[in-house]
């Protein structure tokens, strides 16, 4: 379920850029980088949710006294990573985003470019 909302956000973000297409290309700019923070962003959040869920289910299936410590730190980081991905999409953090994510950003962009 959580990968076909994450799927319709990306697409939905897709079309708007390709209805905004005929507009002037700075505009159009500005929108690709949205829609590349966004998206990027997003499946960070997306992905360490899937993981974190996944180590819960793993970990309900191992009896050890360490899961009583390990189920909530698990979850914590889960609910911080989401936070961050969260904070990271405002104007404020724009310089973590572009100290943390610059590398992964460009390669998003140039994909987004193509379309």
């Amino acid at each position: 379920l959580m990968v076909v909302l994450a799927y319709a956000f990306v697409y939905k973000l897709l079309v708007v850029h390709q209805n905004n297409s005929s507009e002037n290309d700075h505009t159009n700019d500005g929108l690709k980088k949205v829609i590349t923070k966004a998206s990027m962003l997003s499946s960070i959040s997306l992905s360490l949710s899937l993981l974190c869920f996944f180590m819960l289910v793993a970990l309900t299936f191992i009896t050890s006294v360490h899961f009583e410590f390990l189920a909530p730190l698990i979850v914590l980081v889960d609910v911080a990573s989401n936070a961050v991905c969260i904070f990271l999409t405002y104007k404020h953090f724009a310089a973590y985003y572009e100290s943390a994510c610059t590398a992964c950003d460009r390669r998003c962009l140039r994909c987004v470019m193509k379309l």
